[in-house]
């Protein structure tokens, strides 16, 4: 059963001033289709600020009415008008519930509502349940959101406001769908306008199977998975189908996000119909991409764990995680690599899922998240060896991965840690791994700060010096500017010379030139900038400094 805050007969104007509420009207108006009509409603101000679902079970079991807005699922007509009878007290109607959505309609029901103070909304009987409920708690969920004690910066537009706006753009009936095309994400009021497509998904209903047969041949679907194209969708008198336009929604990763589904009404849609939908399939990916991003109470929690949006007493996550805080913990982070770095957020995103499942299946208690386009698993640091492998085993499984728009993923890990307390620590330490080798060419696909220490402590090191250009060397500089301007070949001459350790011999051999070459070339090198090669302290700092040059050119 779904509950919300119980109700103490307040009326409608003292509930809407004490806790986040919703009108019944909009509701109704939400419901759009999913409604047959509504009695006994006298209240045009009536209110409701929680629901549930309520079946012949919890009947059978004696429960009462949770919430002020009850969904009577499974009951027939004889159990829908005793339950009506038997919730109120004479002349008490604030002890039950408000409103009663329910698909039975037995005859003296609007009489039993009335005398009891209830609205009675009748639900169309091809309406699935769990699609009524989800769009009477998210009309409950979007007013507690939009509440002035919320602090929490606004977004520009949700789904519902973007499905005003193309409402309003093309003049037509609009819906937006997920990327299965099975759940119906937002739309506009009907007014009465809908053809039986549009009805039948919106109840949550496959449409006419004919009518779908034809959308197929037409290639409709596979234009939506395509995306970028508007697609005009002539009428079909035959099966009473208006004309309609459609658009895939896409993430700039490629990922299908979902479709916008504009149906003509009483009026043909706007001359510029397909210009709104563009815009509008834009702004949606937008929408989708950051509520797929956005984590769940338990997500947010699991972040918290890692250090993120200020971090959480580590009690707390235990015990709602069920994970003992003294215990030993491994930490593994995994960060794409190569391709498109502009879609490594979505990419992440898009792999997250499976990340998770392999985790669990390795470990049942395994916990995942994603923050800022890298993967975070916790895991019992029961075998670092093991974890090692497994971790090896688990980044190859995704070479090739279309998601990951060709990019490959690299790990580190650190293990063990005295315990949940740990982690954010933990999960700087493979930062600071992933930061120093994942982009190094050759490098490991899996590793730890032990082994690639050397890596972490040069590339921190050379952040800093990079960072001040007064610990920039003009010499080396005034190499580099020699080869571009004379297209040669000092700097690579002066890297095999230090990577040789001055044989002179194994330099050439290097860069393939005569060792005669080699030595003349050095020779011009410190003539041109200054620098005595045969000095260790000019070695060590020159060896820093382009480092920094090979650095700075791949970023």
């Amino acid at each position: 059963m779904t509950t919300g805050d119980e109700d103490s007969g307040a009326t409608s104007d003292e509930v809407s001033a004490t806790h986040p509420s919703v009108l019944l009207r909009d509701v109704v108006s939400a419901l759009d289709t999913a409604v047959a009509h509504v009695l006994a409603d006298a209240d045009p101000e009536r209110r409701i600020t929680s629901v549930s679902m309520i079946d012949a079970d919890d009947l059978a079991g004696g429960l009462d009415a949770p919430t002020d807005a009850v969904l009577l699922v499974g009951l027939g007509t004889g159990a829908v008008l005793e339950w009506m009878r038997g919730c109120h007290t004479e002349g008490r109607p604030a002890e039950g519930p408000r409103v009663v959505f329910t698909k039975a309609n037995p005859s003296g029901l609007a009489g039993v509502a009335a005398r009891a103070g209830v609205a009675v909304v009748v639900v169309d009987a091809r309406a699935r349940w769990d699609r009524v409920l989800t769009t009477v708690q998210g009309c409950l969920d979007r007013v507690r959101d939009d509440d002035p004690a919320d602090l929490t910066p606004p977004v520009d537009v949700d789904l519902f406001g973007l499905v005003a706006l193309v409402a309003n753009g093309t003049g037509g009936l609009v819906s937006i769908e997920d990327a299965t095309s099975a759940r119906v994400l937002a739309y506009s009021p009907s007014k009465g306008e809908a053809d039986d497509l549009r009805v039948q998904t919106i109840l949550g209903r496959a449409g006419p199977p004919a009518y779908l047969d034809l959308l197929r041949r037409w290639g409709v679907f596979d234009a939506i998975r395509r995306g970028g194209e508007v697609v005009d969708v002539p009428e079909h008198p035959e099966q009473a189908m208006r004309r309609r336009l459609v658009v895939g929604v896409h993430a700039r990763s490629g990922r299908h996000l979902g479709s916008i589904w504009v149906q003509e009404g009483a009026r043909p849609l706007a001359d510029d119909s397909a210009d709104v939908m563009r815009g509008a399939a834009a702004i949606a990916a937008r929408i989708l991409t950051r509520e797929m991003r956005a984590p769940s109470t338990e997500g947010q929690l699991v972040q918290r764990l890692f250090g993120a949006h200020g971090g959480i007493d580590v009690s707390s996550a235990g015990a709602y995680l069920r994970w003992p805080v003294d215990e030993a913990v491994a930490v593994i982070g995994i960060a794409p690599t190569g391709g498109d770095q502009a879609v490594y957020e979505d990419a992440m995103a898009a792999v997250g899922g499976a990340l998770r499942l392999h985790a669990s299946a390795f470990a049942a208690a395994a916990v995942t998240t994603v923050l800022d386009g890298r993967a975070y698993l916790l895991l019992p640091a029961v075998n670092t060896a093991a974890i090692m492998r497994w971790v090896g085993g688990l980044v190859t499984k995704f070479d090739g991965d279309a998601a990951l728009a060709g990019a490959v993923l690299h790990a580190a890990v650190v293990s063990p840690l005295a315990g949940l307390a740990d982690v954010p620590a933990g999960r700087a330490e493979v930062d600071r791994v992933l930061t120093a080798t994942a982009s190094a060419p050759g490098a490991a696909r899996v590793t730890s700060l032990a082994e690639s220490r050397t890596a972490v402590l040069l590339g921190e090191i050379l952040d800093v010096v990079a960072a001040r250009e007064d610990l920039l060397d003009p010499r080396v500089a005034a190499l580099a500017d020699y080869d571009r301007k004379h297209s040669a070949d000092l700097v690579a001459t002066v890297q095999a010379y230090l990577d040789a350790h001055g044989n002179v011999r194994d330099a050439a051999a290097a860069v393939g030139v005569h060792a005669n070459t080699l030595r003349y070339r050095i020779e011009r090198a410190q003539q041109l900038s200054g620098l005595r090669l045969e000095d260790r302290d000019d070695r060590l700092l020159t060896t820093i400094q382009l480092a920094l040059l090979r650095t700075a050119v791949r970023r």
